[in-house]
């Protein structure tokens, strides 16, 4: 068999030691790429052999080795030699990955920054992946994400696909520092450039449901409900080749949380009772709070109002074992605001309705936290007291138009617009005017 024929039958691992035992012997010599490319071999394309990149020329590796004095009497040695490290780096990696899960992000940040890897090294990209995410574990944003495009950049510099999938897990990454920070648009952004950078047929397959579970939960943060039913709808027939509860379960969250905001109650409620009995076979918790807390606001929808104060106090009930999930309370104690709201009973609608702005101001979750001012303000306007409702809308008017949230901007100077009917007509034409009635309009269609 000739030389250029054994290198094309090789699999992923062994491609890898073979670029490790080049890029080793190169880094002994001292040597750049640049010092060893010349007019048959580029600079990218040792790059990519030392990498371990799949589909380049078994002839440029035959003619590296050659190049590099890499006789096949020395192979055997060498290839055990760079199995040998890199197993040793898969140990370290997964004493990281474990660190990272149970919260030991100095432990783990430490360890990265032990290891010694260049730029040209096949786990340089993974060391800076998860170098981020413990960054993101620390809540440091700005430096997270600059891993992340960090290991993005070191994952295809010459344009070739990236069949580790880091590029996609680093933009899925990129996604949640932007949603943690309030900027569902640009989360949802960079959650779609994880899609288009995915692999198929690459590792990491668990990245693509993944994806479509963050893309779907932005698109129902942003109130884009036709596009996050669509997706869900598309990914639906898969989930049974899914093995995360978590990630299943958001899914039929979404489901029934989507039907249940386009009016289909019947729906929503057969998809969240789906969904609780999966959550509570899996003692997931704060998904089975998500689930009945859709199941009271469907009920509310259909006045069935014991069934569905009965769901949202269930729903409260697994408030204790919800460790970190605080956020989450914020939309049930709205709706159980509005269902006190529809029932007459505004002591009490103000009390949830206060409970859950302290919520969105501790978690800082700006979008629910807006919500939930708008929602005050409606309390107060229905029990006559304009002056505080316009207080609230004014609030949530602010934070809608910094975090740039368009739908709930022209919600509250609609709002805003209601208070000042028949009292100030100046005010009252320039809150219809700056988007009030956009938002009349659209609450006619719908």
């Amino acid at each position: 068999m000739k030389k250029h024929e054994r290198w094309s039958n090789m699999n992923q691992p062994e491609i890898h030691n073979m670029g490790g035992i080049i890029r080793r012997v190169r880094k002994e010599r001292g040597w750049r790429l640049e010092d060893v490319a010349d007019e048959n071999i580029s600079p990218a394309t040792i790059s990519n052999i030392e990498r371990g990149v799949p589909h380049v020329n078994p002839n440029k590796t035959n003619y590296l080795l050659k190049k590099l004095g890499i006789g096949t009497d020395r192979l055997p040695e060498l290839i055990m030699s760079e199995k040998r490290e890199l197993q040793n780096l898969d140990f370290q990696f997964l004493m990281i990955e474990a660190q990272w899960e149970m919260g030991q992000w100095d432990q783990a940040l430490t360890q990265l920054d032990q290891l010694d890897l260049d730029d040209q090294h096949p786990y340089a990209a993974a060391r800076h992946l998860w170098k981020g995410k413990c960054l993101s574990g620390k809540k440091s944003w700005k430096r997270a994400e600059r891993s992340f495009y960090k290991a993005i950049q070191l994952c295809n510099p010459n344009g070739s696909s990236d069949s580790t999938n880091v590029e996609a897990f680093s933009f899925l990454e990129l996604g949640l520092c932007s949603y943690y920070q309030n900027d569902l648009e640009k989360a949802l952004q960079l959650t779609e450039s994880g899609i288009d950078a995915f692999t198929p047929d690459g590792s990491r397959r668990y990245l693509w449901p993944l994806l479509h579970r963050n893309k779907g939960v932005y698109l129902e943060h942003l109130d884009r409900v036709a596009e996050g039913l669509k997706l869900v709808q598309e990914i639906w027939d898969s989930l049974d080749a899914i093995d995360d509860a978590e990630t299943v379960l958001t899914f039929y969250w979404l489901r029934s949380e989507l039907l249940c905001r386009t009016g289909m109650y019947e729906d929503a409620i057969r998809y969240a009772v789906d969904g609780v009995q999966i959550a509570r076979r899996n003692h997931r918790y704060h998904l089975m709070f998500s689930l009945f807390s859709v199941l009271g606001s469907a009920y509310m929808a259909q006045e069935e109002w014991e069934k569905a104060e009965d769901s949202f106090d269930l729903a409260l009930s697994c408030k204790e074992k919800m460790t970190g999930e605080k956020k989450r309370l914020i939309r049930t104690y709205d709706r159980l605001g509005i269902l006190y709201m529809r029932q007459g009973k505004f002591e009490k609608a103000f009390s949830v309705i206060d409970q859950a702005i302290q919520y969105g101001e501790s978690s800082q979750d700006i979008p629910r936290l807006t919500h939930t001012l708008l929602l005050m303000g409606d309390c107060y306007r229905l029990q006559g007291n304009r002056e505080e409702a316009i207080r609230y809308y004014e609030r949530a008017l602010g934070l809608a138009q910094e975090h740039g949230y368009k739908r709930k901007e022209n919600q509250a100077l609609y709002a805003l617009a209601q208070c000042w009917s028949g009292v100030d007509e100046n005010e009252f034409q320039r809150c219809m005017g700056d988007g009030g009635s956009k938002w009349w309009l659209m609450s006619q269609i719908t």
